[in-house]
């Protein structure tokens, strides 16, 4: 999952995630991450059309999600 987080970063590409809130409410996010810091990434938010933070041990499954340019 780190790797897949630091290459979309370094090729500014998208992520297509399950994930899990705070709350406990499942979502589907398709996120262009900015920064990782190993917990928390700072991404783009499709959904939510916005910046949010997520943390890494809330997602339940991600993949490499290419975009049109």
């Amino acid at each position: 999952m780190t790797n897949m987080l630091l290459r979309c970063i370094q090729e500014r590409a998208a992520i297509e995630m399950i994930y899990l809130s705070k709350k406990g409410v499942i979502s589907h996010r398709l996120i262009t991450p900015y920064s990782f810091d190993g917990k928390l990434i700072i991404a783009y938010c499709a959904v939510r059309k916005q910046l949010r933070t997520f943390e890494l041990k809330n997602i339940l499954s991600a993949q490499f999600k290419f975009l049109p340019s």
